[in-house]
């Protein structure tokens, strides 16, 4: 009898443990969504995070529930409801703080401060001086970068431009600490447009050419075209207009080519204003022209959404009238035909009462199964959504760890290396060239895993991002060997946003790489380039050398050349390798296109 009741017990806790774990996935799938892109009426919203929230509190699930008065915050933020979003927002505060969660108690006041840096700078500015306060306390890095560059910009509202100065450094030292290479010019951008908010105009041009430098690098264009554009203000306050003018004209081809809109129209009333002043009027009302016409195709665009939105909900309402006003005249007709026949078709009437009532629960059941039908798409998409969020983060994780742990231990092989080679004063040359032969193969090691590390991080890799790579590749290879020549060359009409699998992305970079490492160890090269073309249907990557070469019919495959002609056929790519005696050799990869429809 003891034995049955606690077993019974056992599989009733193991139940409760299931259904546990089941409704907490749940609640943090609806936590996770995003509020923006939900096509569902501002009740209906209210009404699903209300719910969470309520299913949260009945599992003592705590952190859902505080993530659930975030996310209601966030709604009623969006509705204009300010009071409410700020008394759930202490909610969730509060919350975090009894669950020791730093993270988000910082961020939270870091949020709400700088929301309010329009409306209520006082308190915004109080508001992030506690998240300032909590993050400094918990030494939260990541979060303190972003934290200190939002107050920065409230106290450069405030006209505080030295306190602005001081913490934009401060987001800016963390960002250098970290070699954070794609946030650095943001911080160095804003510490500019202070230096141009107190006039010393040269330290202005001075910073916005080193953040425009950076973007250079990273071809971050849309930063490029902000630099531009920054610069031509500096020279606009200076009122040098013609040096203002070819900055800003930099800008607005790269503005109009990514569809940026709105620096485009500013853009254009910028060099309206310029031309105004060189009394230049023809200039000056072409632009100003550009600018209106610009600025009324956003106005348009998003009327036209208002009015695409109000379309709906008006025919969807005039509709439901329609069925109303059709279903009140059925009842009528029916209410005076009955009338009518009550005595003489006493079972007529009878019978089509009964087809009337079995219409409506068949009316009823379908209502049933098709509400049914889409509570089951729902669950399908969360169960979607929530199988994605697993695959991302597993994939950061075996990224982390890959980085983390083989990277460390392969520096400390390195590192043990080097100590082996210093700590004997007398050591043989063959050891010390085996030795020498193992930290260089574990540094490369490691600059591959670094690589594979950064195509594990992307779903799809663009030419873009293929042609960053490849050109620090390249760089790296020139500072080793600065008695070769290199070349990377890349035809103007490859399109730039073509994007491959990372796989494909991944296995491309690595046969360039492969060619270019085989050309430095064996072929004696003066001269090595690597040339991107397109042909019909296909992208042709050639890597040539000028080298000693080699006869490709009476020599052996080395492990190099074998492990190009493997990626490629990975790939669905084609392989060519020309070489000749004296006069060097050729690796041509010829990509397939994917034609999308």
């Amino acid at each position: 009898m003891m034995l049955r009741s606690l077993l019974l017990l056992g599989s009733i806790f193991l139940v409760y443990a299931n259904s546990f774990a089941q409704n907490k996935k749940q609640i943090d799938s609806i936590n996770i969504l995003e509020i923006q892109l939900l096509q569902l009426s501002p009740d209906s919203l209210v009404n699903l995070f209300k719910k969470n929230i309520q299913d949260a509190e009945a599992i003592q699930y705590e952190e859902g529930v505080a993530k659930g008065y975030t996310r209601l915050g966030l709604v009623y933020g969006y509705q204009g409801k300010y009071d409410e979003a700020t008394n759930l927002t202490f909610k969730a505060i509060n919350k975090y703080e009894q669950l020791n969660m730093p993270i988000e108690v910082a961020l939270l006041y870091a949020g709400m401060g700088y929301s309010l840096k329009y409306s209520d700078l006082k308190k915004g500015l109080s508001y992030m001086q506690k998240g300032i306060s909590v993050a400094e306390k918990n030494n939260l890095q990541d979060e303190l970068k972003d934290i200190y560059n939002n107050y920065g910009v409230l106290k450069e509202i405030n006209n505080e431009l030295d306190s602005a100065l001081y913490y934009y450094n401060k987001g800016l030292q963390i960002k250098i600490a970290q070699n954070n290479t794609f946030d650095i010019p943001y911080s160095i951008s804003n510490i500019a447009g202070v230096y141009a908010l107190k006039k010393e105009y040269e330290k202005a041009k001075q910073q916005y050419n080193k953040s425009l430098q950076d973007r250079i690098i990273l071809q971050d264009s849309i930063g490029i075209a902000e630099n531009y554009t920054q610069i031509g203000e500096v020279y606009m306050a200076e009122e040098k207009y013609n040096e203002a003018i070819q900055y800003i004209k930099k800008s607005l081809p790269i503005s109009l080519k990514k569809e940026y809109q709105n620096l485009t129209q500013y853009n254009y009333k910028l060099l309206s204003d310029i031309f105004k002043n060189l009394k230049n009027t023809d200039s000056a009302l072409t632009y100003f022209e550009k600018y209106v016409a610009v600025k009324d195709s956003v106005h348009n665009i998003k009327v036209q959404e208002k009015i695409a939105t109000l379309s709906v909900e008006f025919e969807t309402e005039k509709k439901e009238n329609e069925i109303l006003k059709q279903r009140s005249q059925l009842a009528e007709k029916e209410l005076e035909v009955k009338r009518k026949n009550t005595f003489i078709y006493g079972s007529l009437g009878l019978a089509f009462l009964l087809g009337f009532l079995g219409y409506l629960f068949y009316n009823q059941q379908k209502l049933k199964n098709r509400q049914l039908q889409k509570e089951g798409e729902l669950k399908t998409a969360l169960a979607k959504i929530e199988t994605q969020n697993r695959l991302q983060e597993q994939r950061l994780r075996i990224s982390r760890d890959l980085h983390d742990n083989i990277g460390a231990q392969l520096t400390f092989i390195i590192s043990s290396i080097d100590n082996i080679k210093y700590g004997f004063t007398e050591i043989s040359d063959k050891l010390s060239q085996k030795l020498y032969g193992i930290s260089s193969f574990t540094s490369q090691t490691i600059y591959e895993l670094r690589d594979t590390i950064w195509a594990m991080n992307k779903n799809n890799i663009n030419w873009e991002d293929l042609q960053g790579r490849i050109t620090n590749f390249i760089k790296k290879a020139q500072t080793v060997s600065d008695s070769i020549s290199f070349s990377f060359q890349v035809a103007s009409e490859i399109d730039q946003e073509y994007v491959f699998t990372s796989i494909e992305g991944m296995n491309i970079y690595r046969i360039i790489q492969e060619a270019v490492n085989n050309a430095l160890k064996y072929a004696d090269a003066k001269k090595i380039k690597v040339d991107v073309s397109e042909e019909k249907n296909y992208y042709v990557i050639e890597t040539i050398d000028d080298g000693n070469g080699f006869d490709i019919e009476n020599v052996a495959l080395g492990n190099g050349i074998n492990n190009i002609k493997k990626r490629a056929r990975d790939i669905g790519a084609e392989v060519d390798i020309y070489s000749t005696k004296g006069k060097g050799t050729s690796v041509l990869l010829r990509m397939p296109k994917v034609v999308s429809n």
